[in-house]
């Protein structure tokens, strides 16, 4: 049971908390979706990780930059395209993304979705990893999950300046790459690194709509 907990509490909270954030929270049923979505694509995830290793092992083995190379492409690429697919083909064709804050509520919670389901592999499988799942448990409470949340919402406040702001499809894109870039230098190892720089930026960007939500609901409220 604790063990149970331990994998799925995290990310629930984190989604709680990125929805209580909102001042004009989402329909509870387009954020259940959200988030199923994302434990779905853990499914092609697996496949297109394992089938990307397989390639680049193939190819770039004895090549000196293997490493950064297997990096990159298994598990950042992969992964942060698919949750960029889930706010492209679902959250964005929602009636309800309506202001820029949707963006990145609908980007954590499809990225925490993952995040848990991704938890029963690695919490289950500690023992191959050399530890216990107490300590992996705890490792990715507080790092991997808001590590997969952050990415998701740099995906997703890169939809709400596309459709808010900036109709340029460059800004689209940018928010992906950001986050395919911040999860590949986790995985490359600077975990505690990543995860502060990504809190500050966060903090700013959270700070910064809420603010314009204030007015907005001011303006609504007459």
């Amino acid at each position: 049971m604790f063990q149970f907990l331990a994998t799925v509490m995290p990310s629930i909270i984190l989604v709680y908390f990125f929805v209580t954030l909102d001042r004009f929270p989402e329909p509870k049923k387009a954020i259940i979706i959200t988030f199923i979505l994302g434990i779905l694509i853990t499914i092609p995830a697996g496949f297109g990780n394992m089938y990307l290793k397989e390639i680049i092992y193939n190819n770039f083995y004895y090549n000196e930059y293997y490493v950064l190379i297997d990096t990159f492409f298994v598990g950042a690429f992969v992964e942060e395209i698919l949750k960029f697919l889930i706010l492209f083909f679902y959250c964005t064709r929602l009636k309800d993304f309506d202001e820029p804050m949707d963006g990145l509520v609908y980007g954590a919670t499809a990225a925490l979705g993952f995040a848990m389901a991704e938890n029963f592999d690695y919490v289950g499988n500690a023992a191959n990893f050399g530890t216990t799942w107490q300590d992996v448990a705890w490792t990715r409470a507080f790092l991997t999950a808001p590590m997969h949340a952050a990415c998701g919402i740099f995906i997703g406040f890169s939809f709400s300046y596309y459709y808010f702001y900036n109709r340029n499809i460059l800004f689209i894109f940018l928010g992906l790459i950001i986050a395919i870039l911040f999860h590949f230098i986790y995985n490359y190892g600077y975990f505690n690194l990543v995860v502060i720089i990504q809190i500050i930026i966060l903090f700013f960007l959270f700070r910064n709509l809420r603010k314009k939500q204030e007015i907005l609901k001011k303006v609504w409220d007459g």
